[in-house]
């Protein structure tokens, strides 16, 4: 699937609410991250890619209950 049909896929996907909800989307990387073959080249790249896009749902969603000025986000 080429970037821009996963774009325009994942946009339909949020609009009709078939989304996850953060928690369930960081449940699913957790699992594909369990999925992934330790004995693979690519196991070191896959595992960071899907960590950092659990960091990404994690920090939209405490994004969008506190902002970074309120304190109650992390200090980087």
């Amino acid at each position: 699937m080429k970037k821009t049909d996963v774009l325009v896929t994942v946009m339909g996907m949020a609009r009709s609410g078939l989304g996850f909800t953060p928690t369930d989307a960081l449940a699913c990387i957790s699992e594909l991250i369990e999925q992934e073959d330790a004995q693979s080249p690519y196991y070191d790249s896959n595992v960071e890619r899907l960590l950092r896009l659990g960091a990404c749902v994690w920090s939209l969603r405490h994004g969008m209950l506190a902002s970074p000025s309120s304190g109650m986000l992390p200090k980087q």
